[in-house]
């Protein structure tokens, strides 16, 4: 998988890495963690499941998320900006996102959006996934951030 070759890009750079995972649920941590020699790149991660952890855990104003909506591109750049400074990462990650088979309060679609913290330079991407299953929608998520890591050297 992909997340081979950002686990390589990080050794090689000597570059750290960390995850804020909600919709995804750990497992682009679970990806890079995979590979021998991870804890030279992985500084940690956390699952803020709820707006409650996302507010104690990462520090994210819960009048924001509320104005904003749980799963926006403000939010998903907050915990990337948040989870990078908590660990004391290179690079933060950021995941918020709505799999279904419900939509969150304040969404119109089914969607993921995905921020990179990486040299303080932000990158987020929307993915929509309105046709596809939980598992497929999760999946595509982990795909799509492996993607967008590895552009980013």
């Amino acid at each position: 998988m992909i997340s081979k070759s950002v686990f390589n890009l990080c050794v090689k750079n000597g570059l750290t890495i960390a995850f804020a995972e909600s919709m995804t649920g750990g497992s682009l941590a679970y990806e890079m963690i995979k590979n021998p020699g991870s804890s030279k790149v992985i500084s940690g991660s956390i699952i803020p499941y709820s707006i409650e952890q996302k507010v104690n855990l990462l520090n994210l104003s819960e009048d924001q998320i509320n104005q904003y909506s749980v799963v926006s591109e403000f939010v998903a750049k907050q915990m990337a900006t948040s989870i990078k400074s908590i660990m004391k990462s290179d690079i933060g990650v950021g995941v918020t996102g709505n799999a279904g088979p419900k939509k969150q309060m304040n969404t119109h679609n089914l969607e993921a959006w995905v921020a990179i913290n990486f040299k303080g330079n932000i990158t987020v991407h929307k993915i929509v996934f309105n046709d596809l299953t939980r598992l497929e929608a999760i999946k595509k998520t982990v795909q799509i951030t492996y993607e967008m890591l590895k552009e980013c050297f």
